[in-house]
């Protein structure tokens, strides 16, 4: 009793305010004095915290960030291992990559996880294992997809969604993550290996590159979206492991990796290969892996097949020898078309006489060349063709070096010249059209079909000029006209880009190429007009069949330097285990039905087959989501977000900021005490309050 009187007494008035506020105040002052960097263990989520939502990238942060704080002093919180498991098939790639992250809070969280994939990656399949629990994903409507999800994070169930963010980033968003609990996201992808001077390369990006940028001021816009300024790295990296699984089709000369150590073994036709001998290893730069198959001296084909659903689909490669000399390249007669008009002023126009420049240059004396330069008029270098000697390509420089941008952009008027010239000039040579442009035209549709019309069996190559240009007219011309699309878009890098164009396109190894489906329907193809086999560069094409179609016989025919070429391929005799086969397909006939959108198709008909092709193959669309929902509410309370870290290349873990355990402890302790006082003065209070009726 006396006790109670003397707190009583001290406390009265304002002086019990003041007890409760110096102790609060003396716990916020310890956290603040004693804050050092996080460990491993259980750390507090902040309520109210503002994240970036589903579809949203810190753009300061390397992807993969589980951030926690308020705005403008977010930090990362480590990432939990990753395992990578690719199988190689041909040229096609099925990747299987698991991640796993924890709830390290005390609140129930939503975990959004932003990770890289290959740039040309087709997510198809997503799955969430919590416990014994396993989620998997289905294909919506981008919008329902987005709806499913937020509907499940509000009822607290289990749920994940996976959005492209751009062509190389997706992001997984996983609500309603109990405190401590463990969740396991796995995804499968498709993509393509890219081949260049007989080399095939892998690259699978196991951190994404940070965009530095000045730390914006809190609450704005730009720190909501973009993110912070990068601090020093302090922690270490997360753990990989990585397995190959190759069936290249061919033999093989080579395989190396310059990123990681590799070892490698044979399983039956599969060579298996592990990263760091299948070891763990720190996820901080991006893994590499090339292989180079032997191939003779004229073309290889090869002919995978996959069946599915009762539908047969087929992957066609033909590949060029991998040391063809010299002489076997066909002399060339080319025509250069070069805009200049007035959208191609500045560094489009350098870039264009850079280019020029370059083709000219490497041009062989038994070639013939011409030059055509446009705006709304045209105007030539010479009335005719002329021959590749060093006389002539001197005057061409010089000619060149002459052109300036102005005036509007006639590409039909230009196209037409072109067309002419070659109609009228006969010659044994390949003929050739190089078009130099930025696209700013808005005819496409005429364009595209003058060029399938009266092209006849030159070809048309198209390099695309400037930091805007139309890509989609560059790369339609281009696959009108039998040819390649490439593009500039920096001065600084013009000549390099320009060297590697012009060597996959230097001499054709194999010319007019026809393929005979002998014994079924011709399939639906792509692409529809085969281009002519380059040295370095490979021909693919993929095919899907009517069901129960696909067992004949397919004649692959052209001609070569040295003469006519044929191969028969037996489709009936292919095993159709092949993986990834039929994914291409649809991601070519998706890309085409959005392509169709510049022609004038209905953007209703348009969305409505791009989406049927989504829910049929499961790949990720401009149209479609995956989304995974669990059955039952399980979660515990409210949603925050956080983002799951990742290595920046070739370093550390970005820094781990806020209160460690101890110190946590340390705070709520004098929190408690805090509230024992508290509680222990109001129960004096009322104790020693006279009664009613006394």
């Amino acid at each position: 009793m006396k006790i109670a009187i003397w707190i009583r007494e001290l406390m009265s008035g304002s002086q019990f305010h003041m007890a409760v506020a110096l102790v609060c105040a003396t716990a916020g002052l310890s956290a603040s004095a004693l804050a050092v960097p996080a460990e491993a263990g259980v750390v507090p989520a902040v309520r109210g915290m503002s994240t970036p939502g589903v579809g949203e990238a810190p753009e300061g942060f390397g992807t993969g960030m589980l951030l926690w704080g308020p705005p403008g002093s977010r930090q990362p919180l480590p990432m939990l291992d990753l395992h990578v498991e690719i199988d190689i098939t041909g040229l096609m790639v099925h990747g299987t990559v698991s991640q796993a992250f924890k709830n390290p809070t005390l609140e129930t969280i939503e975990a959004v996880y932003v990770f890289p994939l290959p740039e040309k990656a087709a997510v198809h399949h997503m799955e969430i294992r919590i416990g014994e629990r396993r989620i998997v994903s289905v294909i919506k409507e981008k919008e329902a997809a987005r709806q499913t999800y937020q509907t499940a994070r509000r009822e607290g169930r289990k749920a994940a969604l996976l959005e492209q963010e751009r062509p190389n980033l997706f992001t997984i968003a996983v609500a309603g993550v109990n405190p401590g609990e463990e969740v396991h996201v796995r995804l499968e992808y498709v993509e393509e290996l890219t081949y260049a001077s007989g080399t095939f390369e892998l690259v699978f990006p196991l951190t994404y590159s940070s965009r530095y940028g000045p730390s914006p001021s809190p609450g704005s816009d730009a720190d909501h979206r973009s993110g912070q300024t990068i601090l020093p790295a302090v922690a270490a990296p997360p753990r990989a492991t990585l397995t190959v699984r190759l069936q290249a089709g061919l033999p093989l000369a080579e395989v190396t990796s310059k990123s990681h150590d590799i070892e490698s073994r044979w399983d039956n036709e599969v060579l298996v290969i592990e990263a760091e001998s299948g070891a763990p290893f720190a996820a901080d730069r991006d893994f590499h892996l090339r292989f180079t198959p032997q191939v003779g001296h004229e073309p290889e084909a090869v002919l995978l097949v996959e069946d599915r659903d009762a539908t047969r689909y087929a992957l066609l490669m033909v590949f060029p020898p991998s040391h063809a000399p010299e002489m076997t390249g066909l002399a060339t007669e080319t025509l250069f078309v070069v805009d200049v008009s007035g959208s191609m002023s500045g560094p489009s126009m350098r870039q264009a006489r850079a280019a020029l420049a370059a083709a000219v240059k490497r041009l062989h004396p038994d070639d013939a060349f011409n030059i055509l330069a446009f705006n709304d008029g045209v105007r030539v270098f010479a009335d005719d063709y002329v021959a590749a000697s060093e006389v002539e390509r001197e005057q061409a420089y010089s000619w060149i070096q002459g052109l300036t941008a102005g005036g509007g952009t006639r590409i039909d008027l230009a196209l037409e010249a072109a067309l002419e010239l070659v109609e009228l000039h006969e010659t044994w040579r390949v003929e050739r059209i190089v078009f130099m442009t930025d696209g700013a035209v808005s005819t496409e549709d005429a364009v595209l079909e003058r060029i399938r019309s009266r092209l006849g069996k030159a070809r048309l190559h198209t390099l695309g000029i400037g930091a805007a240009p139309n890509r989609y007219l560059m790369r339609k011309m281009a696959e009108a006209g039998k040819g390649l699309c490439d593009f500039i878009s920096r001065v600084d890098q013009a000549g390099n880009q320009i060297d590697l164009f012009l060597s996959r396109l230097s001499r054709p190894v194999m010319t007019d190429i026809e393929l005979t489906w002998e014994g079924d329907v011709p399939p639906d193809t792509y692409p529809q007009r085969l281009p002519d086999l380059h040295a370095g560069e490979p021909l693919i094409l993929s095919a899907r069949f009517a069901p129960g179609a696909g067992q004949g016989r397919v004649v692959l025919s052209g001609r070569l330097a040295g003469g006519p070429i044929r191969r028969v391929l037996d489709l009936g005799g292919s095993p159709g285990h092949a993986t990834g086969i039929a994914t291409r397909w649809a991601r070519h006939k998706a890309g085409d039905l959005m392509d169709s959108l510049h022609q004038g198709a209905d953007p209703d008909l348009v969305r409505r087959d791009v989406i049927e092709v989504s829910r049929r193959f499961g790949i990720v669309t401009r149209y479609t989501s995956l989304v995974a929902v669990e059955e039952f509410p399980t979660a515990d309370g409210v949603n925050l977000q956080i983002r799951v870290a990742s290595a920046v290349p070739g370093r550390g873990q970005l820094p781990l900021g806020g209160t460690h355990e101890p110190l946590m402890r340390l705070v709520m302790m004098l929190c408690a005490i805090a509230a024992g006082v508290t509680g222990l003065v109001g129960h004096a209070l009322r104790r020693g309050r006279p009664g009613r009726g006394t």
